[in-house]
């Protein structure tokens, strides 16, 4: 029997399979509903779409058949209060409800995106009962809960054959009498998303441009000497890369990047990629676990600006790299560990390892515990000038310099103790 999993909790079952217990005479339309989520808050739309894969879920509200509004505010006792209104929209005009769900300041994230789930899985129950599919709905509760992933449903008729584009670009202006910044970015992004390809494009463009003006001054007060000092940064960054799902649990990929930086003296970089990824575990159970091994080829092309200290203008270089990624979200907390090693064939022993990773743990009711480090073991910087740095330059961060590591670590805990009870909201103030 093929069941759709509505929730993933072990005291509630929803499922749709054969076996009529509702029925519904003259159907508003055919097929899947189509679902906006318009999420306020914190949602993983990862995790949502991939346990309620029995709708089609929209980007725009006007092609939709639901608006599934999501929001939340504090509550009592320090969790969240979210209510999740959902509108009945097209045939389904005048229909709709709303529900809510409260956590706990000890609530974990996956522990809170189940709640989540299960609660748009009980909201959507009246607007299936109300389609073509309303003759194999059933409600039952089941003590076990299943565990029998959803099956994700691809719209039919959609003009865009799964294109996403997005567009941003922002900038900011300030000053004082003897400072003034400007910064403008630009990203751009295209990407196709479907069960068997995942294709994308994205683009970034930085320009960054500080002036500042320092004086020196007599015992009267007098100006005695001036001199502006600038930091100009033009970077951009344009990748193409297209991934092949080969099983549920390996995948081929292959990526193309070109770019500017002037920090690392980088006139031109263009860069390909190829790479095999295999996964422990199953890909339908990556927003719970997952623990994937990356290997593959590159090919390097480098223009710089200056000479470098290798007395290089130019140069290829051939390598390849290899990563180890690990991360799970479970009901205690969330782990991630990530390694990865990359150096070029011509001499081995430019290379470059990163070790880092995070976590956030509960480690008993009420107390949690996060926190995060990583380490970089540097010694492939090829690009760096001949020309010896100045103060100003190491001040103003506008080059590279030479280092042989890079580290940075957090770390942090909360305990909450007190009431239990966490039913009250009062959003005054």
């Amino acid at each position: 029997m093929r069941c759709f999993r509505l929730t993933l909790l072990a005291a509630l079952g929803i499922c749709l399979s054969p076996g009529s217990s509702v029925a519904q005479a003259a159907p508003p339309q055919q097929g899947p509903i189509a679902v906006y989520l318009d999420c306020r808050t914190h949602c993983d739309g990862e995790f949502i779409r991939t346990e309620i894969g029995y709708v089609n879920w929209v980007r725009d509200r006007e092609v939709a058949d639901v608006q599934l509004l999501i929001t939340s505010q504090d509550a009592g006792a320090g969790g969240d209060q979210y209510t999740l209104a959902f509108i009945g929209l097209r045939g389904f005009a005048g229909r709709g409800d709303t529900l809510t769900f409260t956590t706990n300041p000890t609530t974990t994230n996956d522990e809170e995106r189940k709640l989540m789930v299960q609660t748009m899985a009980l909201g959507l129950v009246q607007f299936l009962a109300h389609t073509s599919s309303a003759a194999s709905l059933r409600v039952s509760v089941d003590a076990a809960g299943g565990k029998a992933a959803a099956e994700q449903t691809a719209p039919k008729n959609d003009p865009w054959k799964a294109w996403v584009f997005e567009i941003g670009v922002n900038g900011s202006v300030d000053g004082e009498k003897f400072y003034k910044s400007r910064d403008v970015n630009l990203n751009l992004e295209a990407r196709r998303v479907t069960e068997a390809w995942k294709t994308g494009f994205e683009y970034s463009f930085s320009y960054r441009d500080n002036h500042a003006t320092v004086q020196e001054f007599d015992n009267l007060g007098r100006v005695t000497s001036e001199e502006t000092y600038t930091n100009l940064q033009r970077d951009w960054n344009a990748e193409l890369f297209q991934i092949k799902s080969v099983t549920n649990h390996f995948s081929l990929g292959a990526a193309v990047e070109t770019a500017q930086q002037t920090f690392r003296n980088q006139d031109l970089r263009v860069m390909g990629r190829a790479a095999f990824e295999y996964n422990l575990f199953p890909y339908a159970e990556a927003t719970r676990r997952e623990l994937s091994l990356r290997y593959g080829p590159s090919f390097t092309r480098m223009q710089y600006a200056d000479t470098t200290i290798f007395g290089k203008i130019s140069e290829n270089l051939p390598g390849h790299f290899v990563e180890v990624s690990y991360r799970t979200r479970q009901p205690w907390g969330n782990v991630n560990v990530n390694l990865e090693h990359r150096n070029y064939f011509t001499d081995a022993s430019k290379r470059t390892t990163e070790l880092n990773g995070g976590f956030s743990v509960r480690l008993f009711k009420g107390f949690n515990l996060n926190g995060g480090t990583g380490y970089e073991w540097i010694r492939d910087q090829v690009y760096l000038p001949a020309a010896s740095s100045n103060a100003v330059d190491v001040l103003l961060r506008r080059r590279a310099l030479l280092t042989g590591f890079r580290y940075y670590t957090h770390f942090g805990v909360s305990y909450t103790f007190g009431s239990i009870f966490n039913n009250v909201v009062n959003p005054r103030f």
